[in-house]
């Protein structure tokens, strides 16, 4: 709650920032016009972030974050790909490196052992190639493996699968809480129209 706010405000604070947003409670959720504003521009918003900080309350050690719960949620998947800068923090607020940015794209160039270990561990979790990891951009190419990495990965509503997605592929879709699975088949249909042929469908994984 206010604790946590706190404390990741406090982060921000050590890189220079003068604001800091978090998903958690700068979305006014009762009006849906914000709400459907802002689920489609958030990864825009992750993109262009200063440095995007991440909490695993489920991780004290470098060896826990694999399993961390963050790495299983559908809307992290957007906030793992869209920033340049990354800092992650474990359960006690306390950084796992030493690093500015635990996702500089540098990792690509370093031999392995040298490489930041959190960097590695997110290798471990997401099965993301680190070349994909580095260098993100989104839109409606290499959907199949895309897919592949949101699968298995969990959302309060079932909706909320089909619209963390819409940022990764580049897309515009309006947010209609309500319609169920409904959304990911809106989701496929605006994909098709898109790419040519059906090899989207091409690809297996854990359901979601």
């Amino acid at each position: 709650g206010l604790y946590k706010l706190l404390l990741f405000c406090s982060k921000a604070r050590l890189y220079h920032c003068r604001f800091a947003w978090s998903d958690t409670c700068c979305i006014h959720k009762d009006s849906s016009a914000e709400l459907d504003e802002s689920i489609r521009a958030m990864f825009r918003w992750y993109h262009n972030a200063y440095i995007c900080i991440v909490h695993l309350a489920s991780s004290l050690v470098l060896d826990d974050i694999p399993g961390d719960e963050w790495f299983t949620r559908g809307w992290t998947l957007q906030e793992l790909l869209a920033p340049e800068n990354m800092k992650f923090y474990n359960r006690e607020w306390k950084a796992f490196t030493e690093a500015r940015n635990d996702k500089d794209r540098q990792n690509n160039t370093v031999p392995e052992g040298e490489r930041n270990p959190v960097w590695q561990a997110i290798l471990a979790a997401t099965r993301i190639p680190p070349t994909r990891l580095g260098y993100f951009s989104p839109g409606a190419f290499d959907v199949a493996q895309r897919l592949s990495w949101a699968a298995g990965r969990r959302t309060t509503r079932i909706e909320d699968m089909a619209y963390a997605l819409v940022g990764i592929f580049g897309i515009h879709m309006p947010v209609q809480y309500g319609e169920g699975r409904f959304a990911f088949q809106r989701l496929m249909e605006a994909l098709l129209q898109r790419v040519r042929g059906y090899g989207i469908f091409i690809w297996t994984g854990p359901s979601s």
